[in-house]
């Protein structure tokens, strides 16, 4: 059982590298957020200072009613890194509650506080989340 955890762990290191990779090769493009120390330590002080009052933490459940855990049992982690900053630059479309923050926050914060949200998630759905970011990415031609 432990060399299966460790063959995983393995696989998802792997991925991230390959990752991390392609996007060093591109350019330096921001999608997918593909976490990093300096990145989730200033997406931890974003999260806690503009998200944790309305959608709880890693250990604490959303103190708003309706609003959405960042947690592996939640759904944010179904959704692609450019939507995710979009909604929270500019507030969920189709009479979504949560408010656009594009004043308070830039693009880069958001994607700071998007790398701290994912330290919520176990590797294997981390990388799922990434390649289906990176999937994104390519249909839409970026």
């Amino acid at each position: 059982m432990l060399g299966l955890s460790l063959t995983k762990t393995r696989i998802s290191l792997i991925s991230i590298a390959v990752l991390l990779f392609l996007v060093a090769c591109e350019g330096g493009e921001k999608y997918p957020i593909v976490p990093n120390d300096d990145l989730v330590a200033t997406g931890n002080a974003i999260y806690q200072q503009n998200c944790a009052s309305c959608h709880g933490d890693q250990s604490t459940p959303p103190p708003l009613p309706n609003a959405p855990r960042h947690t592996a049992d939640g759904h944010t982690w179904h959704h692609q890194d450019r939507l995710l900053v979009e909604w929270i630059l500019y507030g969920i479309p189709n009479g979504g509650t949560m408010p656009g923050f594009a004043g308070t926050l830039s693009e880069d914060d958001a994607r700071a506080a998007i790398a701290y949200i994912k330290t919520f998630w176990p590797d294997e759905i981390i990388d799922r989340q990434i390649q289906g970011s990176a999937d994104y990415e390519k249909q839409i031609g970026r």
